[in-house]
């Protein structure tokens, strides 16, 4: 299940188990802290995408390869998971990334990354879903508390099995139909990014990235004294 500033994917994810109960022992971390290793494979995973989107396109046509009618089993993989759309969706996406020209990669950055922990932390105690916190804060609110601006733009992935799945939920995008997750990974203005990833009391994990066109958020200089309004 995936949330972008403008989404939603099927609510069975939450049931699927494999793999994701031994990965919450050290998903559970304070917003001003080093960044974990599922959150360093979650940016990696990213960087892929970006980078080579051909390359990663060919994993989705392997991906494909697991579904039956709506629904997908990856080898291991111990639940079922049923889908809005089925391969269509997959196929779609492929499609984009043979056509997307590579991007820069993502530098991650602490403020992003402590915004989003924020995020991530609130909804793992409240079981809440979206970009708004409970005192009505947005992305660009949560990263101004940290001390950076609010120009940024924020994906959320619901219910993830591991880094790799991460990414190809907010890809693929499936039951959203703007693909606005996918739209703001390959918007190459967007070069800073955050992550922070969590459990979830209702969909078991919770991955929130923050991105940026500056490293804190911020306006860029080429924009200031211009009417621009921040990301979506």
């Amino acid at each position: 299940m995936g949330e972008q500033t403008g989404g939603r994917a099927s609510q069975s994810r939450a049931k699927q188990l494999g793999g994701v109960t031994a990965l919450l022992a050290y998903l559970i971390v304070p917003a001003s802290r080093a960044q974990t290793s599922f959150e360093a494979q979650v940016l990696e995973a990213l960087n892929v995408a970006r980078t080579n989107p051909t390359a990663y396109a060919a994993t989705l046509v392997r991906y494909k390869t697991f579904f039956k009618g709506n629904v997908y089993q990856m080898p291991g993989q111990k639940v079922p998971i049923r889908t809005n759309e089925g391969t269509p969706a997959v196929d779609e996406a492929i499609a984009f990334l043979q056509k997307q020209a590579p991007l820069a990669a993502e530098t991650p950055q602490p403020i992003l990354s402590a915004a989003a922990a924020d995020h991530t932390a609130e909804q793992g105690k409240t079981g809440m879903t979206g970009h708004n916190s409970t005192d009505g804060s947005n992305p660009g609110d949560r990263v101004r508390k940290r001390g950076g601006g609010p120009y940024v733009a924020e994906v959320i992935a619901y219910g993830p099995a591991d880094p790799v799945d991460v990414i190809r939920q907010l890809i693929v995008d499936d039951g959203v139909a703007n693909r606005g997750h996918r739209v703001i990974i390959y918007s190459p203005e967007l070069i800073h990014a955050g992550v922070s990833c969590g459990p979830h009391p209702k969909f078991r994990t919770v991955c929130v990235v923050d991105f940026g066109m500056m490293p804190d958020g911020s306006i860029p200089p080429g924009l200031i004294g211009k009417s621009a309004a921040a990301p979506k």
